[in-house]
């Protein structure tokens, strides 16, 4: 059984009550006259009589068994909890009895406040946790005969001090990860906010102190099941909103995040730990192997347009008077992806410097250069792609000139920037909701980006090579001969002939 099982929601509202910061409960101690070193010492002496007594009833009982071994974990795993969570999960009286039992055996005086009763009941739950290790150091010692060790006694030796961490703790690798990845990696910034998102769930889940080297792979794989039982939209629906993460997911009968985000997130764990170990982070890189099948999830598979649909997209876009659509930027940001196969925003970020002839073929430069929001999804998407000769009959030399006469350096000027979407938002919401409804092609195949896997499933039944349609979309090619000896691409001419291959009959 869980953690997070156990635990009654009232619990995590109660433990945000009762904490305070350090500094209040340090100024606390100076003024009621308690001393922490004090405390611990007493509280040392106290738990290794506890110790010397356990041992030697262990030593009459002998090892343990293993339905007592599991019992033992669940109780490290219990002690492991945040310390207000721990003794709320056991109750009052439970937590009162432990007082008691410490304050009349050593001396220590009665707390007087709620911030000294949590201060010691904390150092008890230290010293508990590490006596329960140490048990089952020394159950170990039933497992053989060492004739060339010390002979083994049933003294009590102090239990060990927990071990020294000097490695980071998780949300200082995590920053020092962003940090680093802001000056190499091609990120947009949507892709840095997804990935940001993602971080910040495990940040949650561990804590933002926890040390980086404590986390292994059974951690990994409980953030994994927790993920696997996120709500969808957490932080927006009704029933999650103001949730903590462990206990947003103890909520029933609402929808979750699909599979496909669930990968998405073990994705970025799995990249992150893999970063952290390299840089001497973490011990090991973890939630390899972690990602599950894509059955149960709620993405949707994307496929080519059926010859219907696409008719009648072209039609509703080509036809004069044509009621279909308002705005010309709709229109030819539309016709632009679907007869070149470019991303929505590779289109809808286009400046009229990226349109230009080279050699009397006219044609898109899908860059990066220009203004600094300009982005490209990898470096295989920087490429020129020739102007399919329908758009040029259907008038966009026309279209282009005339937005040259305006004081704009963009092609679509009307479609402003957001972090999350780039530039692409208004369309892609205008395509999928308005025009294809009205059309009466919508359904989860007929969306913008379905315009793209058109164009390239009509090159490839068209006989153009793969290597040649990878290159015009943008996709990585794959290979020696096409990653170094081919690595500028093909000519304009031979892409043009490629280009004039997509028909829309």
């Amino acid at each position: 059984m869980s953690l997070r099982t156990r635990c009654p929601k009232e619990a995590g509202t109660l433990a945000r009550r009762l904490a305070v910061c350090g500094d209040t409960i340090t100024k606390h101690i100076e003024h009621s006259g308690m001393n922490y070193g004090e405390l611990r010492k007493k509280v040392h002496e106290h738990f290794t009589e506890v110790l010397k007594k356990a041992k030697a009833r262990r030593d009459e009982l002998g090892p343990y068994t293993e339905l007592e071994k599991e019992r033992i974990a669940d109780t490290i795993r219990l002690h492991e909890a945040v310390n207000e969570d721990y003794w709320d999960m056991l109750g009052r009286d439970y937590a009162r009895s432990e007082l008691d039992k410490l304050c009349n055996g050593t001396g220590v005086g009665q707390p007087k406040t709620q911030e000294e009763a949590f201060l010691i009941l904390g150092e008890i739950k230290k010293a508990q946790l590490a006596l329960t290790k140490a048990l089952l150091e020394h159950d170990k010692t039933f497992e053989k005969y060492d004739f060339l060790a010390p002979e083994v006694t049933t003294e009590a030796r102090d239990p060990a001090p927990p071990p020294k961490h000097d490695g980071p703790t998780l949300s200082q690798a995590v920053e020092a990860y962003f940090t680093e990845q802001a000056k190499i990696a091609n990120w947009t910034p949507g892709t840095v906010q997804k990935r940001r998102a993602g971080l910040a769930i495990a940040v949650e889940w561990f804590g933002a102190n926890c040390e980086m080297n404590q986390i292994g792979k059974q951690q990994a794989a409980e953030l994994k099941n927790a993920i696997l039982t996120l709500p969808a939209n957490r932080s927006k629906a009704a029933a999650t909103q103001g949730l903590t993460l462990r206990e947003a997911i103890d909520v029933k009968d609402i929808p979750r995040i699909s599979n496909a985000t669930v990968n998405s997130y073990l994705s970025t764990y799995k990249n992150f730990w893999a970063w952290a170990e390299a840089h001497g982070c973490a011990t090991e890189a973890l939630f390899q192997g972690l990602t599950i099948g894509k059955k149960g999830g709620q993405a949707k598979e994307r496929k080519a347009y059926t010859q219907d649909a696409l008719s009648k997209a072209y039609k509703a876009l080509t036809e004069p008077e044509s009621k279909f659509y308002r705005k010309e930027s709709h229109r030819w940001a539309t016709l632009i992806a679907m007869f070149s196969g470019a991303r929505l925003n590779e289109v809808c970020q286009l400046e009229l410097s990226d349109i230009r002839q080279e050699k009397g073929i006219w044609l898109f430069d899908i860059t990066e250069d220009g203004e600094n929001k300009k982005r490209l999804k990898s470096d295989a998407a920087h490429r020129s792609v020739p102007i399919h000769s329908k758009l040029i009959e259907l008038g966009l030399m026309e279209f282009i000139s005339n937005r040259g006469l305006v004081d704009q350096n963009r092609l679509f000027p009307d479609y402003t920037y957001s972090l999350k979407h780039g530039y692409g938002d208004k369309l892609s919401k205008w395509f999928n909701r308005t025009f294809t409804t009205s059309l009466g092609i919508k359904s989860d195949a007929h969306v913008f980006h379905g315009l793209r896997h058109t164009f390239a499933t009509r090159l490839a039944r068209a006989d153009v090579a793969t290597e040649r349609i990878q290159f015009i979309i943008g996709h990585e090619r794959q290979g020696v001969t096409h990653r170094v000896y081919l690595k500028d691409g093909y000519s304009l001419r031979q892409s043009k002939f490629d280009v004039e291959q997509f028909s829309i009959t």
